[in-house]
């Protein structure tokens, strides 16, 4: 206490008022911190007395916040977050429209280890945990903030059956119920241009309920599991004999082997009604096969190699499919499956298919000033200026030609390789769900009047135009 005696301005502000509240002839005080900075200002600085004089309460993005809050982690005193703080000139593209450093840059820059500066935030314990859990609560708090305060700006009438609350959350917000739906529609883009996907892994870094990773991988050509032979040698549900490879068997009787469960430990947390809701023991299998509904039964013989748990003896039909050299690498629970199914993506992502609860008509969103130049119109201009464009459906496009975000223009793609997708828009948003339709079918459109007569049919809304084109995908293919 006697250091922030010395050094802490805040301390001795407080202290004085302190001193002069107790005073029985001391008049009504108020201690004020001056929260505006001068944008010349060094965010280190120590405060001076000055600075030190009125508001009743502050913010999160007040300087003193941080030490007033943390004094042990700033003793100093010293200035933390602001909205004044600027960007090095000298590193900063100037392309960057900002001027300022936002709240996350800043404590991204101060969750950092620098051997030029003082350790005293880095070394500051549980102190340094709860600053950290302070940090991010505040950068969300003042998100959420900016997002409630400009929903007219998120077209939020179109979305309310994402809304939370009554505050619609952008796909830009991590965790939000249109960012969940993003995800899973880029995940069914891939699927839709690279099929299903070929092995499923489960990464558990430690105990039950902490943190874990799902990964799904699509393997190439040449490497795809096409035979049960190619599925028993890259994933394996039995136990290695442990005087030919004992370093796999302690890592698949440390990692992988399930409960014990049933008769001998009813209370297991896979125990539902009686059984073990993942349906162990597994029965014993001389060979890999495939099920009716396209699930891999692995290869479980019964070899007679056991492993002891607690007080169970269990032998291959309590073990968790796995990778043997992932296991060992990693010395962790790696659940390795081969699976042929897309729908594996809904496991991945909370798809939440709620519709909205208010529409607003597509003249509307049409006419404002902000979609004159969006990748759909561009498209068009696109399809007007290059002939070799009108091959391609919308969502085709990236394939072949880049977005270029600052001239808003579709230029063509001189390298890598884009899988591109339609926004997902639900069937209750009326006339904006078919003209989402008509893009998934539709080539080569130059205007949005040429996307509704492209099948030679003058209509004047995108549900009738969607209606003609179905009929006439039907008379086409003989089902009329």
């Amino acid at each position: 206490m006697k250091l922030f005696d010395v050094t802490n301005e805040l301390v001795k502000s407080f202290r004085r008022i302190r001193s002069e509240l107790n005073d029985p002839a001391s008049i009504n005080l108020r201690l004020r911190i001056v929260g505006a900075r001068d944008t010349t200002s060094r965010q280190y600085e120590l405060p001076t007395g000055s600075e030190l004089e009125g508001l009743k309460r502050i913010t999160s993005v007040h300087p003193k916040f941080d030490a007033l809050h943390f004094p042990v982690l700033f003793p100093y005193g010293e200035d933390g977050f602001h909205v004044t703080i600027p960007y090095d000139p000298v590193h900063t593209p100037k392309t960057l429209k900002r001027k300022h450093v936002t709240q996350r840059e800043y404590y991204a820059y101060r969750l950092q280890h620098r051997d030029d500066e003082g350790q005293t935030l880095m070394r500051g314990g549980k102190a340094l945990q709860h600053y950290v859990v302070d940090a991010y609560s505040t950068i969300e708090q003042n998100r959420l903030y900016y997002l409630r305060s400009h929903q007219e700006n998120l077209r939020s009438e179109l979305y309310y059956g994402d809304a939370v609350g009554h505050v619609v959350l952008p796909s830009s917000h991590t965790g939000s119920p249109r960012y969940m739906k993003q995800l899973y529609l880029d995940a069914m883009a891939v699927v839709h241009h690279h099929g299903s996907p070929d092995l499923f892994i489960t990464f558990t870094f430690q105990k039950r309920g902490l943190p874990h990773v799902h990964i799904l991988l699509w393997l190439d050509a040449k490497n795809k599991l096409r035979q049960a032979s190619d599925i028993d040698a890259t994933v394996s549900a039995e136990l290695p004999d442990p005087l030919l490879d004992p370093i796999g068997y302690d890592a698949v009787t440390k990692f992988m082997l399930h409960g014990p469960c049933g008769q001998d430990n009813p209370t297991n947390v896979c125990m539902k009604e009686g059984s073990c809701s993942k349906y162990f023991p597994k029965p014993f299998n001389s060979e890999t096969t495939t099920d009716q509904f396209g699930y891999t039964v692995y290869r479980r013989r019964d070899t007679g190699i056991t492993a002891v748990k607690g007080t169970a003896i269990l032998d291959n039909r309590f073990i968790v499919p796995y990778n043997r050299n992932l296991l060992v690498l990693f010395q962790a629970h790696i659940n390795v499956e081969v699976c042929h199914q897309g729908r594996l993506i809904k496991y991945l992502f909370k798809y939440i298919t709620k519709g909205p609860d208010r529409k607003q008509r597509l003249s509307r969103i049409l006419a404002r000033d902000s979609v004159s130049e969006t990748t759909l119109t561009q498209w068009f201009y696109l399809n007007q200026r290059d002939p070799t464009a009108r091959d391609l459906l919308y969502a085709e496009t990236p394939n072949r030609y880049i977005w270029n975000v600052k001239t808003k223009k579709w230029a063509p793609r001189k390298r890598g390789f884009s899988i591109g997708r339609i926004v997902y828009i639900h069937p209750g948003c009326g006339d904006t769900f078919y003209l989402r339709q008509l893009l998934t079918k539709v080539r080569g459109s130059v205007s949005y009047a040429d996307l509704r007569q492209s099948m030679d049919s003058h209509v004047e809304t995108y549900q009738d135009a969607c209606q003609r084109l179905v009929f006439c995908l039907m008379m086409m293919n003989g089902y009329l």
